[in-house]
């Protein structure tokens, strides 16, 4: 099997935070599914919080919000309202974590399951703790967006540590905004802009600071859940490459170009990362769409034009033509035969 390598990996986040950004727009009186048709998203699709979304799309939404609104601190808004809500299981181990130091330790290491292209760094020096946050590659928005995940892990200290907690200093990468003064009110530190990276600091002895209710049990039996996920989650690149078409197709959008962006490379990079394994792209993408027809099929309250939809087809008789070309008989057909009256 071959497992995705440093060179390429996807680089998406759960999309989860872009419901915060629609319920922004709806606040400010903006139509949020205008902004989210311009990346082919809808409403619909942020009820499922996991579901992954490019690091480019999600960028460039909040590249364009920021835009329209002419809000220079909407990382900030955003990650005022982002909790740990997302994640499931990885929730309880965090909050159930005997020390800071293991609370950012669960989050980092287990976190990376769900959110991909984020590097999170924890470090020490001359008694200070920083926690360093770097969104890779350069896409649209990356600086709000930054800024967004490093407003929510104050918010998931304050979790950890309880609601007086506050950093010692706030760095941020880009230039001074006019909102500054919003930045050191939600903080409750200076903040220096113009830095190398977006970081926190506190006082490194707050690490391993014990807290009360650490349930031993609990932990082992969170540690053994999420290592078993973990492990799982590992995916040779034919799979991982599969599952982003599965994610596109009823968007109606899944190209190369689409599936690239999830690798934050090329789409000719991703032609010859394919090639290496005797596949292209239209090969994965006829494969997954026959896969899925079948699975979609069984279900009877489905209508066949429904099912060509969420396979990614604009009409009925496109995706009767293919299914005849892999089954040898039409779908209607195929429904009739196959399935129980």
């Amino acid at each position: 099997m071959q497992y995705i390598d440093s060179k390429i990996q996807e680089k998406s986040n759960p999309i989860g935070i872009l419901a915060l950004i629609a319920n922004f727009l709806e606040e400010q009186g903006f139509d949020a599914q205008s902004v989210f048709d311009q990346f082919a998203i809808k409403l619909e699709d942020l009820k499922n919080n996991l579901t992954p979304v490019s690091l480019q799309t999600q960028g460039g939404i909040f590249k364009a919000v920021e835009e329209l609104t002419c809000c220079d601190h909407l990382g900030l808004l955003i990650g005022k309202n982002a909790q740990l809500s997302n994640i499931g299981p990885l929730r309880f181990l965090v909050l159930n974590a005997a020390t800071m130091r293991d609370a950012m330790a669960s989050l980092f290491y287990y976190g990376s399951m769900w959110y991909r292209g984020q590097k999170l760094d924890l470090q020490e020096d001359q008694g200070y703790a920083r926690i360093c946050m770097q969104i890779e590659g350069e896409i649209s928005g990356k600086e709000q967006y930054q800024t967004a995940y490093l407003v929510a892990m104050v918010s998931i200290i304050e979790l950890v540590l309880g609601k007086s907690w506050r950093p010692t200093l706030v760095r941020i990468s880009y230039p001074k905004p006019k909102s500054a003064h919003l930045y050191e009110k939600f903080f409750g530190c200076p903040v220096w802009f113009g830095q190398t990276q977006h970081e926190i600091l506190f006082p490194q002895e707050q690490l391993d600071q014990k807290r009360t209710g650490h349930d031993h049990q609990l932990d082992h039996f969170l540690r053994q859940h999420l290592s078993e996920l973990r492990t799982n989650n590992r995916v040779d690149i034919i799979t991982q490459v599969c599952k982003i078409i599965e994610e596109l197709l009823p968007h109606r959008l899944c190209n190369i170009e689409r599936v690239a962006e999830y690798f934050s490379i090329h789409r000719f990079t991703l032609y010859r990362y394919l090639n290496q394994y005797d596949t292209t792209f239209e090969s994965l993408l006829e494969k997954t769409r026959k896969e899925i027809a079948v699975k979609l099929l069984k279900n009877k309250q489905l209508m066949i034009i429904e099912v060509a939809n969420q396979l990614g087809y604009d009409d009925q008789a496109n995706f009767t033509r293919a299914f005849k070309r892999w089954y040898n008989i039409t779908p209607a057909r195929w429904r009739r035969t196959s399935l129980p009256i």
